[in-house]
């Protein structure tokens, strides 16, 4: 499997050691609110119950998103522990095979070069590196989609039944990750390249009853759970409806109901959203895409010579499409059309010119530039105290952009210089600093270090973030009634408000510890320079208490 790296030369070696580097430093990076936080603890939380088929967040019944996550991170956490690397650890795996998955798939229908470069772009846009952070659902659907992808064309070129045998499970497990847009987003693109290339046969076929019984018998455990969690108890109220019915749900409400209206999740994005957000999460390689689309649509629809495939193009422009038709819209939703474009740009600049690079090269030095300046200003304005933490990317970038600027063998240096640099920045510096202001785990540790088996409780309303940090089996959430009636010496996590609240219930507050809290994925300038910060923090405390 790793032999196809011999054909990466010891330069694309070395990128490929950077980015590595920075991914496994990823994976130790605590876990963020909201979703990565609830899917942690829920994994951790199935872990200990060995409730796999219900799954369950904080005792009670949990109906949204598919069991592949939470199956895998547990089991994970059961193998090494509750860690950040223990519930990030199985996404990540995947996410390094979809990598080898896009160089297999290339090779089929192009050359070593598109194929390398392939690997190249996807493993430098700025989603792979928060797909190796901030980890939900889209890491094990994306790499799940393109491994299919690749498995099926492998089937339908070499004929090996076991290549089919294993698209099918992709197409299991991408469905276990997300729901139905997984086998959409295979069996779409792979029936529409079927079709442009008239292979009849392969359409009209008894090989589609295998594909689809192994699909069915992955699918039977979770389809079994919900039935028995949900469809058999038409009394139990879910998410406000009363008689939810978890295969409805599963199958269509969940995903096709946002498209229908019969969902009703709805945020209001307009359907450019996507459009706006790839700029940041395709990064660098978003403006090089725009013209790798015209140049394939030119290819298929106004040249006579036929494209040697068309799953790339249908990949990312159909699914694309038909993502933004959803009337509730989180960047992350189109990850999985990213593996896609990144073929797309591959093949694209191997067709242009290394007069055309270098103006791309240039365009990109420019983002180098407004890199470098962002580290120079960090120490200055944001966080001070990482200055000499700074300082080695601050050479490292001016080395790039000014000593190997004459070389020309560094043109893949230059262009994705920036994206690196700016990932070891956030991975080692901005990160580590920006999740301190997640109070629930910062709290959690605090007493998981100094007073791991006292009683402790959260007022008023539970914490994925505590729950998955603190891994205290005394951890429980307490109303005013419950603490009004409590006797004895307790650990409470509480707001201001609360904390003032509780100072006039006759309760003797013997210690106290203040945590700073911020919603860190919504960042807004007055949270991020250090003269207007307190302004804007707010504090949660750890309070023990005696009555």
């Amino acid at each position: 499997m790793f032999s196809f790296l011999n054909q990466f030369t010891k330069f694309e070696k070395f990128i490929l050691l950077i980015l590595i580097a920075i991914y496994i430093h990823n994976l130790f990076l605590d876990v963020m609110a909201v979703d990565a936080a609830q899917y942690a603890s829920i994994s951790a939380e199935m872990a200990k119950t060995n409730s796999y088929l219900e799954v369950k967040q904080f005792g009670t019944d949990y109906l949204d998103k598919p069991p592949l996550l939470f199956w895998l991170s547990s089991i994970s956490i059961t193998l090494f522990g509750v860690s950040n690397l223990a519930y990030k650890l199985p996404s990540f795996i995947l996410l390094l095979f979809s990598l080898y998955a896009i160089y297999r798939f290339c090779i089929l229908y192009y050359d070593t070069k598109v194929a390398k470069n392939a690997v190249l772009i996807f493993a430098t846009t700025q989603s792979f590196f928060l797909m190796t952070n901030d980890v939900r659902t889209d890491a094990l659907l994306t790499s799940s989609v393109i491994i299919s992808c690749w498995l099926f064309t492998e089937y339908f070129i070499n004929g090996k039944i076991k290549n089919l045998i294993l698209a099918s499970v992709f197409i299991g497990l991408a469905m276990l990750a997300k729901g139905p847009i997984g086998i959409v987003s295979i069996l779409f693109p792979i029936g529409i390249h079927l079709f442009y290339k008239k292979q009849w046969k392969q359409i009209i076929s008894f090989q589609w009853i295998l594909v689809i019984l192994i699909v069915a018998l992955l699918l039977f455990p979770m389809s079994y759970g919900l039935y028995h969690q949900f469809d058999l108890q038409p009394e139990k109220i879910t998410n406000g409806v009363k008689g939810q019915k978890g295969l409805y749900f599963y199958y269509w409400l969940q995903s096709f109901g946002r498209i229908t209206g019969e969902n009703i999740w709805n945020n209001n994005t307009p359907w450019h959203f996507f459009i706006g957000t790839s700029l940041w999460d395709f990064f660098p390689w978003f403006f090089p895409l725009i013209f790798a689309l015209y140049y394939k649509t030119k290819q298929l629809f106004f040249e006579k010579k036929k494209s040697t495939e068309i799953i790339s193009f249908v990949g990312f422009t159909c699914l694309f499409f038909f993502l933004s038709l959803s009337k509730y819209k989180l960047p992350h939703y189109v990850f999985v059309t990213f593996p896609f474009a990144a073929i797309l740009v591959a093949d694209y600049w191997s067709h242009i010119s290394l007069k055309e690079i270098k103006k791309w090269v240039l365009v990109n030095i420019s983002l180098g530039y407004i890199v470098l300046l962002l580290l120079i200003i960090y120490p200055i304005l944001f966080f001070k105290e990482n200055y000499l933490i700074v300082l080695p990317l601050i050479i490292l970038q001016t080395t790039i952009l000014f000593i190997l600027k004459n070389k020309s063998e560094n043109l893949i240096l230059k262009y994705i210089s920036p994206i690196l640099v700016l990932n070891l920045f956030m991975s080692f510096v901005f990160y580590p600093k920006l999740l301190t202001f997640q109070s629930d785990a910062m709290a959690a540790k605090w007493l998981k270090k100094n007073h791991p088996s006292e009683r402790i409780a959260i007022y008023n309303k539970p914490s994925h973030l505590f729950n998955f940090y603190s891994q205290n089996p005394f951890t429980n959430v307490i109303t005013k009634e419950e603490l009004q009636n409590f006797y004895g010496k307790t650990w409470l996590y509480v707001n201001e408000e609360e904390r003032t609240e509780i100072k006039t219930m006759n309760c003797k507050i013997i210690s106290e510890e203040a945590f700073e809290q911020y919603r860190i994925t919504i960042l807004k300038l007055n949270f991020l320079l250090d003269s207007k910060r307190k302004n804007v923090l707010n504090y949660r405390y750890l309070i023990q208490i005696e009555r």
